[in-house]
């Protein structure tokens, strides 16, 4: 299957999917011993950040210090185990794209999809990089600092003495290890919703392309209504499998960016200040990815709207032309991503998060003075 050929591959390396491919008893059993380290890596180390919060912070500054490392482990937590859990739903979702009306038929069809994919793979590839140069560059400062002076680049509750260099050493790579996995954890599962998104402007353009041939009979407008009623129930079944990742997506960055910011404001520039920008820029692109291609795909939807106009009516018949009506009056109605009801995917959305996040760091320094 070559839809999402990249973002799978990212997938599998993060744990979060197992290869199409090994479909034999063996290989399956040895992914999921593979997707159960992670997981257990990831969720050991959230969990002594969570009881240190718990058991040792009682100041804006430590728990500031430890919010934004916690919350964004919780939210690749749940994403590992929604996408592990779900495996064959979302199996269904990407399988679908290759079938019934969104097949591409004609070359037109099939280039199409091919620049579209080509943008799923570049987009994942920039954002992979992103993150991946973060977290080197994160690890890189913490050996010529942190590691010489024998203290944890994060805080944890850890329940042993690890003063002796080996035991140290073995606690200084859980961490590490347990914040890249889940930093691969976060780039494949954004990359996957990214690319779903895509493929639905994929669609749409390539239903906008079928609507310019009706009027000299290349295509039905059956088979025009048929797929525009496939994209919407699509777009529903997505955003229904993906809902809460992104509600929680979305508190998380805006707890994490409302931390980052109280830290810069009381830190000079130094290493540390380098290591919380950069990881602060790394979660504004995040969310950022997620509003802009959900408002991408609502004016594509809408856009749709415009390009029946521009077809020639003269030469249809007045059934045609109650049926283009027909798919007018639902395309006026934009198709978006929305979570808990409330919170749409779009570049709105991402303002609010920045102007909460603001909000809430005014009274964190507002307790602090």
């Amino acid at each position: 299957m070559k839809t999402l050929k990249f973002t799978l591959v990212i997938l599998a390396i993060a744990g979060c999917w197992r290869p199409f491919s090994w479909t034999s008893l063996i290989k399956h059993t040895l992914y999921n011993a593979y997707t159960l380290l992670i997981i257990s890596l990831m969720y050991s180390f959230t969990f002594t950040q969570f009881m240190d919060a718990v058991l040792n912070v009682n100041n804006p500054d430590d728990f500031t210090n430890i919010l934004y490392t916690m919350v964004t482990m919780f939210a690749a937590c749940y994403k590992i185990l929604n996408l592990w859990v779900n495996h064959e739903r979302f199996v269904e979702l990407i399988h679908n794209l290759t079938e019934g009306t969104f097949k591409p038929v004609v070359s037109v069809e099939i280039e199409i999809r091919r620049k579209f994919d080509k943008m799923i793979q570049n987009y994942a590839m920039c954002y992979a990089i992103l993150i991946m140069v973060t977290c080197a560059g994160h690890v890189l400062l913490s050996l010529l600092t942190n590691f010489k002076k024998r203290q944890l680049s994060f805080r944890g509750w850890v329940p042993f003495d690890y003063s002796s260099f080996v035991i140290f050493c073995f606690t200084y790579a859980h961490q590490y290890i347990g914040v890249i996995s889940g930093s691969f954890v976060n780039v494949a599962c954004d990359s996957l919703i990214v690319g779903l998104l895509l493929h639905l402007c994929c669609q749409i353009t390539i239903l906008q392309y079928r609507l310019k041939g009706v009027t000299n009979g290349q295509n039905t407008l059956s088979d025009c209504v048929r797929q525009h009623h496939h994209i919407i129930e699509y777009a529903y079944a997505t955003n229904a499998r993906f809902t809460r990742i992104i509600a929680i997506q979305f508190v998380a960055s805006t707890f994490v960016v409302c931390s980052n910011l109280y830290q810069l404001s009381r830190t000079t520039l130094n290493t540390y200040f380098v290591g919380i920008f950069a990881y602060t820029f790394c979660v504004l692109v995040q969310i950022f990815i997620y509003c802009w291609f959900g408002n991408k795909l609502k004016l594509m939807s809408l856009q749709l709207v415009d390009n029946i106009f521009e077809i020639e009516w003269i030469a249809l018949d007045n059934k045609t032309k109650k049926s283009l009506l027909i798919i007018m009056n639902r395309a006026m109605r934009p198709i978006e991503f929305i979570s808990a009801h409330i919170l749409n995917m779009n570049l709105d959305s991402f303002v609010a998060v920045l102007k909460t996040s603001y909000s809430a760091y005014n009274l964190l320094a507002q307790i602090k003075e």
